[in-house]
């Protein structure tokens, strides 16, 4: 046989390979301890494609019995409402402009009115508004005017605390300058002092 005989033979026994390629065939010796380790690896394998497959079947299952969402119930609007108003009772928050300014930020900032409460910038807003409202509460009764419309110097405790009784140019109503000069009287007795210079 020449070396070309040869060459056809080898290419006639490596089922399909090409011209040229070589196939080599090689033996892997596995003790029976790797066998079997082998053989439970795939078991293994096995089992674990089919808890996978029961669980993509499980999962499916849920969500064909899935109610469609018309099917579903709303919320109970009351129920959140007695939550939110919760919420706003032990926050501290019980004014109704406090409780506004919650509503209208829990709504701009797309979030629940717990997660408002706890944040530091709404918690400045709102000391910020609760400081202009008590301002303007106690500002409100506070009026302006001449001496005869002032009530604090018309009282003995203003003319008491200054020392000295009031001029009728200061106060000019005799009954309210008489009942400075009274209270001046009965301060000046309880002081145990008879004249000015003891």
């Amino acid at each position: 046989m020449s070396t070309d005989d040869n060459n056809q033979d080898r290419g006639a026994t490596d089922n399909g390979a090409g011209e040229g390629e070589t196939q080599v065939e090689s033996k892997i010796e596995l003790s029976k301890k790797e066998y079997d380790e082998l053989i439970s690896l795939k078991a293994t394998t096995g089992s674990l494609k089919r808890d996978l497959k029961d669980a993509q079947k499980a999962v499916e299952e849920a969500t064909k019995t899935k109610d469609t969402p018309s099917n579903q119930t709303k919320p109970d609007d009351a129920l959140l409402q007695k939550m939110e108003r919760f919420s706003l009772r032990q926050a501290g928050v019980d004014h109704q402009d406090d409780i506004d300014l919650a509503k209208a930020t829990a709504k701009k900032w797309n979030v629940d009115i717990e997660e408002v409460l706890a944040d530091e910038d709404f918690k400045s807003k709102l000391e910020r508004q609760r400081t202009v409202r008590s301002n303007a509460d106690a500002t409100s009764n506070v009026r302006g005017g001449g001496a005869t419309s002032n009530q604090a110097k018309n009282s003995p405790e203003y003319w008491l605390a200054k020392g000295a009784p009031p001029s009728a140019a200061e106060v000019p109503d005799r009954k309210v300058r008489a009942k400075i000069a009274r209270e001046f009287m009965a301060k000046a007795g309880t002081s145990g002092k008879t004249f000015y210079n003891d």
